[in-house]
Parts: structure tokens; C-alpha cells; sequence
């Protein structure tokens, strides 16, 4: 635990305000996503229809993202913080009166979705200017924590709340978007007891807004092209959003065809599971990078990942389903592991190669490569699931992934090499 330095991060008031709005929102955030995803499961028993749900949710990145980034390293990252919050809050109540809707569900995603593209450049862009450079992995490393433990735990207590209330198809439905809205006032209260996180200065000063925006934008694009210790990060961080876009469309009719379990019971057999492994793999992080240094403990991850994919596809086929659902638990403990390494890695480096004054155009790329390389492939995931096999597909990303992961060694290792 002294590894991690808890109480130098503990002890810095800013960084423990920042981190509290990250977890209270991110888990509203995904426990209305997750509650929405299960009513469409529920209504179409369709991966292709879930899959065009995970789209709404992805492809305002490239819609705004031009404008987010930087919008976010032009103004008061606390305002911008607030006032994305503040809209948050009206849109998922706004789910209340979606009635089932599929296309009003559908919007109602795409907007919340967009706002968020402004949010989550303007709180990667505060982190580096609220901490020190030898306190950023570690606050990297709670942020990722809470960053993806908020999908898994929204995911975890959406399922719990509906049925308490009275399942799918009753007044359930909607008793995690009240609660939802409730967390995200309180997200907000954090928020205002922040400190200014004014812009810092930039190279472009004159000019209207809108050209301002576009030349600030497309010199990121030369800054990523120019320099692979950000390109390959992005790159990392990339990949691992696609790996959780592809089983959000998948596992939940993985679970329910497999494993004979109701979709409810995601939330024990995969998301109690990662949950764990994503905590264990932030007390690990620290050792495993020293038995086997940053760039062999990414590729070992990466490895990981692909292999655990594989299994998923062949388990099911060769044993019982009571033997399949332990498996898959402990499938999901060492994803979470592996993706924790992945991550934490990625996200220090781009923080610390890529110039204070371009985070925020940093990350909103990183939001627009996303919605670029990801909703295509997962539809056409989500499609062939559907006419073919949701096993065949898991084991071939995971062959695929093992090859990526053996083929990048030397690009990473050299990329590693001009990383100052």
C-alpha cells in the first residue's frame, strides 16, 4: 500500500474533491446507460439492437469532439465541469418519460452521450494541474479505479435496483434514472468547492472562435503524428474501449444463452467479478511493473486480454454451464486486472508527453478516435452475433488481440525508448 503513496494523494483536498464528482457521476452515469441497455435487451433480444444503443452513446464524440477539446483548453475547466453536470442532471430525467420508446431512448443516450464529450476532456485536463508530476500515476491509478469501477458498479447495482422495484416491464424501469439524477446533484456539490482551473495560455490569440477552434484542433493532429510516445497511448486506450464496447452488446445474451443465468445476474457474474480485479489490479500495478518494467507488463496485459477472450469463446462448448459460470467469474477478475495495467500506463503517458495547454484537445480526440474505429466494428460484431455465433466471435477478437499484442512488442519498445 505505501507504493501507492495513499496519503500524499489523501491529503491533497482539490484532487479528493475532483475524485469524488468522477465517482458519484461516472456511477449515475453508467447505472442509466446499463438500466437503459437492459430495457432495449429486454424488449429486442437483438445483440445488433444493443449494438446500435452503444453507437448512440459513441458517435457524438466525432460530432463534438472537434469543438470539446478545445472549447475545454479555451475556458475555466470547473465551468465547463459544472455547467456539463448541471445538463446531465435534466437528461436522465428526461428518461423517465421515454416510456420504452426504442427511438427516444435512442436520443436520449445520443444527448447525454454529447454533453459528456465536453466533460471528460475538461476533468483528464484538471487532474495534471491539481497534482504533482510524481503524485500523476498514482492519481492516474485511483482515477482509472473509479473510472472504470463506476461502469462496473453502475452496471452491478442498475440490475438490483430494477428488481427491488419491481423488475423490467414495471415501474423498476425507471427507479435508477430518479436515483441516477439524485447522484448527480450530489456529484455536483463537489464540484463547486473546487478551485479555478483557468486555461493556460495558448498559441492561437487571435482570430473568431470558430477558426480559433479549428486551428487549435488540427495542430493536435500534427502533434499525434509527429510524436508516437501520444500516438501510442491513444492507440492502448483505444483498444480497451472497444474490448468493453464488444462485451456490453455481447455477454448479456452470452450470460443469458450460456451460462443459463437471467440478465439480472450479470451484475454477480461478471461485473462483482471485475469489479474485484480492477481493485486488485491497483495494488498490483506497482509490482508487476517492477518484475516486468512498463512495456512488458502492457504487452503481458494486452496478451491477457486476448487469451481470456479466446476461452470465453470455447468454455461454454466444452464444459457444463455450472462450470462455465466459474469460469467466467474468474475470466472477469483477470480482465479487470489486465485492463488496469493497460490503462493506468496509457493515460500517465499521454498526460505527461503531451504539452499542458493540449490536454484537453488530447482527450477529445482520444473521445473522437473512439467513435472513428469503434461503432463500426462493434455493429458489425453485434450483426454477425446474430446470424452466427457470439462464441465464435469472442475467440476470434481473441486470437486477433494475441497477435496485436505480439506483433506491437518492438513498435512499443521503441516507442518507449523516446518517451522522455
Amino acid at each position: 500500500m505505501g507504493n501507492l503513496r495513499f496519503p500524499a494523494i489523501f491529503r491533497n483536498k482539490q484532487f479528493l474533491r475532483l475524485w469524488g464528482n468522477q465517482l458519484v457521476l461516472q456511477v449515475s452515469f453508467n447505472m442509466c446507460n446499463y438500466t437503459a441497455l437492459l430495457i432495449l435487451a429486454d424488449r429486442t433480444h437483438s445483440p445488433f439492437a444493443q449494438a446500435q444503443f452503444y453507437a448512440a452513446l459513441t458517435l457524438p464524440a466525432f460530432v463534438f469532439g472537434i469543438v470539446a477539446g478545445p472549447t475545454v483548453d479555451m475556458f475555466d475547466k470547473k465551468k465547463v465541469m459544472i455547467v456539463t453536470n448541471f445538463l446531465l442532471i435534466f437528461l436522465f430525467l428526461l428518461y423517465i418519460f421515454a416510456d420504452a420508446r426504442i427511438i427516444f431512448i435512442m436520443l436520449i443516450a445520443f444527448f447525454t452521450s454529447a454533453v459528456a464529450r465536453f466533460f471528460i476532456p475538461a476533468e483528464a485536463a484538471a487532474i495534471p494541474r491539481l497534482v504533482s508530476k510524481e503524485s500523476l500515476e498514482h492519481a492516474n491509478t485511483f482515477f482509472i479505479l473509479t473510472l472504470l469501477g463506476s461502469v462496473l458498479l453502475g452496471y452491478a447495482i442498475a440490475g438490483p435496483i430494477i428488481q427491488l422495484f419491481g423488475g423490467l416491464g414495471t415501474v423498476g424501469e425507471i427507479a435508477p434514472f430518479i436515483i441516477g439524477s439524485v447522484f448527480l446533484i450530489i456529484a455536483l456539490l463537489f464540484l463547486l468547492s473546487l478551485k479555478r482551473i483557468p486555461p493556460v495560455e495558448l498559441e492561437v490569440k487571435r482570430g473568431s472562435l470558430f477558426k480559433k477552434t479549428l486551428i487549435l484542433f488540427f495542430d493536435t493532429f500534427k502533434e499525434v503524428r509527429n510524436k508516437r510516445s501520444i500516438s501510442v497511448p491513444l492507440g492502448l486506450l483505444v483498444f480497451v474501449e472497444f474490448i468493453v464496447g464488444m462485451m456490453s452488446i455481447l455477454l448479456l445474451e452470452y450470460v443469458r444463452l450460456y451460462l443459463n443465468l437471467p440478465l439480472t445476474s450479470v451484475s454477480y457474474v461478471l461485473i462483482g467479478p471485475l469489479v474485484l480485479g480492477l481493485i486488485f489490479g491497483i495494488f498490483a500495478i506497482s509490482k508487476v511493473d517492477r518484475l516486468l518494467g512498463h512495456i512488458k507488463s502492457i504487452i503481458a496485459a494486452c496478451f491477457g486480454v486476448g487469451l481470456i477472450l479466446f476461452l470465453l469463446g470455447f468454455v461454454p462448448v466444452l464444459a457444463s454451464p455450472i462450470v462455465a459460470r466459474f469460469f467466467t467469474m474468474a475470466a472477469a477478475f483477470l480482465m479487470g486486472i489486465s485492463v488496469v495495467i493497460i490503462t493506468v500506463h496509457a493515460r500517465t503517458l499521454l498526460q505527461l508527453n503531451a504539452r499542458v495547454e493540449m490536454h484537453g484537445r488530447i482527450f477529445s480526440l482520444l473521445d473522437i478516435l473512439i467513435a472513428i474505429v469503434i461503432p463500426v466494428p462493434v455493429l458489425i460484431l453485434g450483426f454477425l452475433a446474430d446470424k452466427l455465433s457470439i462464441l465464435m466471435i469472442l475467440a476470434a477478437v481473441g486470437v486477433l488481440t494475441i497477435l496485436a499484442a505480439f506483433l506491437s512488442n518492438e513498435k512499443m519498445r521503441r516507442s518507449h525508448a523516446r518517451t522522455p
